[in-house]
């Protein structure tokens, strides 16, 4: 009797432990996964409501509200962090991206010099963050989802 034509050899034959062990290897279902995959952002699209607030000596001040959409695959740096400038002249570098948070460093080539931002979704409809310079929030953010967007020009 062949290997193939007894059931108990065939069972038998796919029973070793190292090569199931090279088998899920291969498929990449073993090793788990240390990081979201950042292609993944876990916003929901839609028109959100962009709330910033300005902070001077510690204190907020009048709340400024912009309104953006996010399309299915956009770009959620440029809804939700480009609105993000604490001053005319700050860049933006060293992006980070997970499937629930954006990060970034802050330069803005004078006093205060430097610092970083984030925004971190605390579900797929809202999410808050803010920027530091020289240890000091200087802006806070919140958004939320109201509502599906029509269209492009929405």
């Amino acid at each position: 009797m062949s290997l193939l034509a007894h059931p108990a050899a065939r069972w038998h034959r796919w029973s070793n432990p190292i090569a199931a062990l090279v088998l899920l290897g291969a498929s990449g279902s073993f090793s788990p996964r240390t990081h979201a995959d950042p292609g993944d952002f876990q916003a929901m699209p839609g028109l959100w409501k962009i709330t910033l607030h300005t902070l001077k000596d510690g204190r907020a001040g009048p709340a400024t509200v912009q309104w953006k959409c996010l399309y299915d695959g956009g770009d959620p740096w440029a809804t939700f962090v480009d609105a993000m400038v604490p001053g005319e002249h700050c860049t933006r570098s060293g992006e980070h991206r997970t499937s629930t948070a954006l990060a970034w460093t802050v330069d803005c080539g004078g006093q205060p010099a430097a610092g970083n931002g984030r925004i971190q979704l605390d579900s797929p409809k809202h999410y808050t963050g803010d920027v530091t310079l020289d240890g000091h929030d200087v802006l806070q953010v919140e958004g939320k989802r109201y509502a599906a967007c029509t269209s492009p020009s929405d």
